[in-house]
């Protein structure tokens, strides 16, 4: 049993202490161990590392930053080295190599035997974020003319080096997919029954091109832990498991976030990224959206006749502002998020505008009255009034379109929808509420 502990490993090695430290480390998870030496300096994450079984490291350093791996990969000795990497699965390996110059990839794969650098190599050779990146072949496969029984014997024999048991994929001899099974169908199962007769012959699968946030999708649609991958002709390369898909879907979530923040995408955590480099990222979109944002002063320059005469309406005009960019907002993310879970297709867009055209036209009046009744504690002026409201139900309702429909128009030019929410969408609102509020009150005016 493995008991969970805070642990100030520190300590320990200030001590000495190291017999100790041995035998509490082999007690607790790797992401317990992961998280009790994020801060050590690497010389002493070197100490943790040395006390580690070779499978225990190798799982703890394929979680590392990249940064932390690279200084750890120069201070390790070469039989540890080795030893780290020949025991990482090999979807992890390949994630390890995508992330170190040529110089260290060159020195790590000298480290492999022939079957471990092909079967990595094979993994990098598929593009980036694709299903392919994520695929381990360590899995049990199984032939349709075994029976139960041989099926269980060839579990027990290979099962413990494997990715997981849960589930196997079912090939012919040459190498294609016929279908799946699961290590509970085999238990439940007489073990003179053919494994062709206990296998899901229509079994979910997604080719090696396919992207890894699709397999996300599929995964969580079918309520997969583990899915084949397949090349092009249908051959089993190997199969995905839950583990790397929960890390994709934090990092598209992430990368949602960001780009939804207008910030330069990063893969690295908070406190590893330097504080020149979060500039950097994220000065380029404020530059931008400042510049976007000062054609304000232009539109408020035309109605300045107007603004002489009756000053009382720019006091409106922050709630005019506030009230598109929120509505803006709301909808947006929620069509984003439709379209990252597979809700809401590009084909949708339609229904999307009429259903929004409808609940815009209820938010709208709703506000509309809402703003009559705060504009009654300012003046008492009628037409102010209603100019004031009439401005704010038409704002609502273009940002509620405005909002709904950039989604689908940022995909339309393959650029993700992401970009489109949060600063941008507010600044691009922003500027029409203002020029929608001035117009619609100068119009109602002159009537």
């Amino acid at each position: 049993m493995k008991v969970k502990v805070k642990l100030d490993i520190k300590s320990f090695i200030e001590r000495g202490d190291f017999r100790t430290l041995k035998v509490i480390l082999s007690q607790q998870e790797p992401a317990d161990i992961l998280e009790m030496i994020e801060e050590l300096p690497p010389d002493e994450k070197i100490v943790v590392f040395r006390l580690l079984p070779k499978d225990q490291a190798a799982l703890v350093f394929s979680e590392l930053e990249p940064d932390d791996q690279i200084a750890l990969i120069e201070l390790f000795k070469e039989e540890k080295l080795k030893e780290i990497i020949s025991s990482m699965s090999p979807d992890d390996r390949a994630e390890l190599l995508e992330e170190m110059p040529a110089n260290v990839v060159n020195r790590l794969l000298s480290y492999l035997t022939p079957e471990e650098r092909e079967e990595t190599l094979a993994l990098l050779n598929y593009p980036e974020n694709s299903a392919g990146r994520l695929t381990t072949p360590k899995c049990v496969e199984l032939h349709p003319e075994m029976s139960v029984k041989e099926a269980l014997e060839k579990i027990r024999k290979e099962g413990r080096d494997k990715e997981t048991i849960y589930l196997m994929p079912v090939i012919d001899h040459q190498r294609k997919l016929l279908g799946v099974v699961t290590l509970e169908d085999l238990i439940f199962s007489d073990p003179d029954m053919p494994v062709e007769q206990v296998m899901d012959d229509k079994p979910v699968y997604v080719y090696a091109t396919t992207d890894q946030e699709e397999v996300a999708q599929i995964m969580r649609k079918y309520d997969l832990v583990a899915v084949p991958v397949v090349d092009s002709e249908q051959r089993l390369i190997g199969i995905i498991t839950i583990d790397d898909v929960v890390d994709v879907i934090d990092e598209e979530a992430t990368e949602d976030i960001q780009k939804m923040s207008s910030i330069v995408v990063t893969e690295q955590s908070y406190f590893h990224t330097s504080s020149w480099q979060f500039f950097i990222n994220r000065l380029p979109w404020l530059v931008a959206l400042l510049l976007l944002g000062t054609l304000s002063s232009g539109i408020i320059a035309r109605f300045e006749n107007l603004l002489a005469s009756l000053p009382i309406i720019a006091a409106f005009m922050p709630a005019m502002v506030d009230t598109g960019g929120n509505i803006g907002s709301q909808i947006s993310a929620l069509v984003i998020r439709g379209m990252a879970l597979g809700e809401i297709d590009q084909r949708d867009w339609w229904r999307v505008l009429i259903r929004e055209l409808l609940i815009g036209a209820m938010l709208a009046s709703t506000l509309a009255v809402t703003v009559l009744l705060r504009v009654v504690f300012v003046t008492r002026v009628t037409y102010i009034m209603l100019a004031v409201s009439t401005a704010l139900f038409v704002v609502v309702i273009v940002s509620n379109i405005i909002g709904a429909l950039l989604p689908f128009i940022a995909k339309t030019f393959r650029i993700d929808p992401a970009i489109m929410a949060g600063p941008l969408l507010t600044t691009i609102v922003d500027l029409l509420g203002i020029a929608i509020y001035f117009t619609v009150v100068n119009f109602m005016l002159s009537v």
